[in-house]
Parts: C-alpha cells; sequence; structure tokens
C-alpha cells in the first residue's frame, strides 16, 4: 500500500528549517509587526512558552527518544522569563572563561543586560546581582546539558503533567494512541511539505496527519501549547494567526495529493486543533471550518476581526522581500497621501 509519507519532502528539520521557502510563522510574525517588523523578520526567537510548547511537541509526535535527544531535565529552577535569554547569552559567549555566572565581571553582565533592555530603571549593581543570583544554577546547568534545551525541573513536572493530559484524555488519547493494523488508519508526525502557489514557494512541517485509507480520509491536527485555559483557545487563535497556518498548510498538503495519481481521490478534512494549557486542566479539541477558504474572513458581533488570504499576505510579503521599500506599498513618497483612505483601510 502506498503511504502518505512516500509523497512528503524527505529532509531533515534542520533542512527543512534552513530553506527558503516561505512558511507559517513567517507570514504569521509579518501580519502581525508590518512594514516596521521586516528588519528583524527571520531573526530567531526564543521564550520559556515556545521552549514549554516544544517540549510537549517532542514528548507527543517523537516520544521519550525524541525528548531527550533535545531537551536535558535540569534540578534547578526557572529564573524569571527576562532572565533566562540573558543567561544563555552570556553563556553562549563566555563559557569558555567563566565556568561561573558570579565569576563574569559585574560590567560585562550589566551590559549584556542593557541589550535586553532589562529593569533599566534599577541601578546596574541592582540588576547584575538579581542576574546573577536567579541565574546561577541555570547558567551551570547549561554545562550539564551538552547543547540541549535545559527545562527546569518545575518546567519539565508541567510538561509531563500536559503530555499525561494528552495522553489520558479520551478525546484526544484517540489521536495520539498508537497504531491499530487492523483498522487500516495510520498516524504520520512531522511530515513535511512543500509545494509552489502562484509562483510563490512554500513549505509546512504537520504536527499530526491521522489518515484513514479505509475511506479516504486525511485529518491535519496540529497540537498547540497555551498560558491560557483551554476554553479560551479562540483568543490566540486570532492573536497568533493561526488561521494562516490552517489555511496555508491544508493547501500544500492539498497540492501535494492532486499531484498524486492515488492520493488525489482522497478527502482533506478541516484543520483540527489540540489544545492543553500549561496549567493542563482539560485537553479540548477545535475544528477551524474555513480550512478551505480562499478569501479574505470576517468574523465577530461587530465584524472587527479581518483575517486576510494566506497567498494575500505572501505577496505582498515577497514584494518586499524581492525590492528594498523605504516606505509601506501603500504610502506614497511623491504625493500627497489621504489620512481618510489610510484609516478605512486599517
Amino acid at each position: 500500500m502506498k503511504e502518505l509519507k512516500d509523497i512528503s519532502w524527505q529532509v531533515s528539520e534542520e533542512e527543512y528549517r534552513k530553506d527558503p521557502a516561505l512558511s507559517y510563522s513567517i507570514l504569521a510574525k509579518y501580519e502581525r509587526e508590518g512594514f516596521n517588523g521586516l528588519e528583524h523578520l527571520f531573526d530567531h526567537v526564543d521564550s520559556p512558552s515556545l521552549t514549554f510548547g516544544s517540549a510537549v511537541d517532542a514528548y507527543i509526535t517523537g516520544g521519550e527518544e525524541e525528548f531527550n535527544s533535545k531537551f536535558a531535565v535540569a534540578d534547578c529552577k526557572a529564573p524569571e522569563p527576562s532572565i533566562v535569554p540573558i543567561v544563555k547569552d552570556l553563556y553562549k559567549t563566555y563559557s569558555t572563561s567563566y565556568t561561573d555566572l558570579w565569576s563574569i565581571p559585574t560590567e560585562t553582565v550589566a551590559e549584556v543586560a542593557a541589550v535586553f533592555n532589562y529593569q533599566p530603571r534599577w541601578k546596574a549593581e541592582t540588576r547584575v546581582n538579581k542576574i546573577k543570583t536567579d541565574g546561577a544554577d541555570y547558567y551551570r546547568s547549561l554545562f550539564l546539558a551538552n547543547d540541549k534545551t535545559i527545562l527546569p525541573q518545575n518546567v519539565y513536572n508541567k510538561v509531563y503533567a500536559a503530555v499525561r493530559a494528552l495522553k489520558d484524555s479520551p478525546q484526544t488519547a484517540k489521536l495520539f494512541q498508537e497504531d491499530n493494523p487492523f483498522d487500516k488508519i495510520k498516524r504520520y508526525y512531522q511530515l513535511k511539505f512543500k509545494a509552489t502557489l502562484g509562483k510563490i514557494d512554500y513549505r509546512c512541517m504537520a504536527d499530526l496527519l491521522l489518515v484513514d485509507y479505509a475511506n479516504k480520509k486525511i485529518l491535519p491536527v496540529d497540537l498547540k501549547t497555551s498560558s491560557k485555559p483551554e476554553w479560551e483557545f479562540p483568543k490566540s487563535f486570532i492573536e497568533w494567526n493561526y488561521q494562516i497556518q490552517a489555511r496555508l498548510y491544508w493547501r500544500i498538503i492539498r497540492e501535494n495529493l492532486d499531484n498524486d495519481p492515488y492520493f488525489k481521490d482522497f478527502e482533506l478534512l478541516n484543520y483540527l486543533f489540540v489544545i492543553v494549557s500549561q496549567d493542563a486542566k482539560e485537553p479540548l479539541l477545535w475544528e477551524f471550518e474555513n480550512s478551505n477558504d480562499t478569501h479574505t474572513l470576517i468574523f465577530g458581533k461587530h465584524e472587527q476581526w479581518h483575517l486576510r488570504d494566506p497567498e494575500v499576505i505572501a505577496h505582498e510579503l515577497k514584494q518586499y522581500l524581492d525590492t528594498k521599500h523605504s516606505v509601506p506599498l501603500d504610502i506614497n513618497v511623491k504625493k500627497k497621501n489621504s489620512i481618510t483612505d489610510w484609516l478605512d483601510q486599517h
């Protein structure tokens, strides 16, 4: 039997990340930050929330082996989120010279703290002392991690609780359970695909594709962790532009299905989001019924949410990436600009 993985883009995750094709994360970041964010569009972003989500993802989609290959659990408490990137930066730059955070000169730590705009109103000595006191154990743990991502014990406990909630909840457990060789349903984690839509190259990596070979149906699933309760996921859906992900991934996968003689007859269902909060209250399923829509979506009692089509966003972004612009595309540097028109469009 031909399998879905046979028509996927079979490259390593490192190769996938380096590929220049546009992805959901780039489009969503551009849609949030617009023209003013172009300079930092491709900057690597790291945060405790992203680390938490990646750890849950690794455990669910790759099992304990993949989790252990990427993360190291440390017997230390996580510093406050604003201190973590400072300690990481100090470790990256000075670990060959200083094995202990307290050994790094005060002025050096103060300079790095200033780069991250950490507590700018505090005295330099106070800032440095706070960073060293709260981050010393974390800095030491980075040496033991051997290039793995550090998970302090209290964070790991939450990760494990989220994983257990996903595997124990009746409606989510059936999605992530082991394949049954007798029901012709197979689960594929982290399959990668590429597609060219409207002369622009795109890429995606799907958390889970559940394929029912007997009935020729494919359910695309994305796992999300959130600091909000599971029942407030629609707020995150708007905030992080997950509609771009659902619609773009759906089209990329559909394009690959349509180009294959066997899979072209398979039905691709609406995108399903599986949500678990960092407090692991109650994992919930949220379906996006507009996964296959190809226009601006308007929602809200007062039509306050206008969700642009992913390809429209991509074509606009491509103009900025291909040709340098000093002002946004809708601004005229040679003639008067209309305040009324600008307000109507924004």
